[in-house]
C-alpha cells in the first residue's frame, strides 16, 4: 500500500489517491507503530508536494515526538529541517541540522551535513538571502514536480544576481534535469562549464563523476570516461568517489574487479 501511494504521488502525480491510502494505513488496527510512523513521514511528503507546509510540519512532528529516541524521529526531525530550508527559513533549519550531524544514522547525518554546509556556502556571509531563497524554491518546486517553473526561478537568479555564488549549482541542477530529461550532450555541457569555471570549488567532483558517468554509460566514450575517472583520483584525492572511480577506471581498462 505505501509502495503505491508512492507511485500515485510521486510518478502519476494523484496526491488525493496518495494521501487517502496513506491515511488508510495510520487508520488499519493492524498496522504496527512503525509502519504508521512511515505513513505519517509519507503523508508529511504529500502534503508538501501539495504546498501545504503546516499540515507537513504536522505530521512531520507527530513521528518526530512518538519517536522522540528513534532513528524514525531522526528522519522527521530531517524533514522538518529541509522543510525550514524550502520556506526560506534558513537560521531555523540550520539549528535543526546542526542537532541532526550527530545523527546514529550515517545516512542522516550525512545529508544534514550537506544541507547545513550548502546553505553556510550560499547565504552565511551573505546578508541577502533572496537569492538562496529563490534556489530553495526551486527545490520543492522539483520535489513538487513542477519543473518549468522549477528552471524559470533558476533562470531568474542568474538574470537577477549574476553571478552570485549558487552559479555552479544552478548549473548542476540544469544538468541533472537535462540527463533526466535524456538530453546526455546538453547536460555534458552544463558539467563541462561547471569543470571549467568552478574547477576548485566544492561541486567540482561531483560535476567530474556526473560527466564521467554520462561519458560512460550514455555517450558512449569510454577513453574520455576514464580521463574523467583518472583526474578524480589525481586532483580530487579525498573526494567521496575515489574508491568509486577507481573501480569504474579499472572497469574501463580491463582489468578484472571484484
Amino acid at each position: 500500500m505505501r509502495d503505491l501511494s508512492h507511485l500515485y504521488a510521486f510518478y502519476l502525480n494523484d496526491i488525493t489517491a496518495a494521501t487517502a491510502l496513506s491515511q488508510e494505513i495510520v487508520n488499519m488496527p493492524t498496522s504496527t507503530a512503525n509502519i504508521r510512523a512511515l505513513s505519517r513521514l509519507d503523508l508529511g511528503d504529500y502534503y508538501l508536494i501539495a504546498d501545504d507546509i503546516w499540515e507537513a510540519t504536522l505530521y512531520y512532528s507527530q513521528v518526530d515526538k512518538a519517536f522522540k529516541e528513534d532513528i524514525l524521529g531522526e528522519e522527521a526531525r530531517f524533514r522538518n529541517a529541509k522543510l525550514s530550508y524550502y520556506n526560506g527559513d534558513f537560521e531555523w533549519a540550520q539549528a535543526q541540522l546542526n542537532a541532526l550531524k550527530a545523527s546514529t544514522s550515517e545516512l542522516i547525518s550525512n545529508d544534514a551535513i550537506k544541507l547545513s554546509v550548502f546553505i553556510t556556502d550560499n547565504s552565511g556571509l551573505d546578508t541577502m538571502t533572496t537569492p538562496m531563497a529563490m534556489y530553495a524554491r526551486t527545490d520543492l518546486l522539483l520535489l513538487q514536480n513542477k519543473t518549468a517553473a522549477a528552471i524559470a526561478t533558476l533562470d531568474s537568479i542568474n538574470r537577477l544576481f549574476p553571478g552570485h555564488a549558487l552559479s555552479d549549482d544552478i548549473l548542476y541542477t540544469r544538468a541533472k534535469l537535462a540527463s533526466k530529461g535524456h538530453d546526455y550532450i546538453q547536460a555534458a555541457d552544463y558539467l563541462q562549464e561547471i569543470i571549467t569555471k568552478f574547477g576548485t570549488d566544492i561541486l567540482a567532483d561531483d560535476a567530474i563523476f556526473m560527466l564521467a558517468e554520462l561519458y560512460a554509460q550514455h555517450l558512449k566514450d569510454p577513453q574520455k570516461a576514464m580521463e574523467l575517472y583518472q583526474s578524480i583520483l589525481v586532483e580530487h584525492p579525498d573526494s567521496l568517489y575515489t574508491v568509486e572511480a577507481r573501480k569504474k577506471y579499472r572497469q574501463l581498462r580491463g582489468d578484472a574487479v571484484n
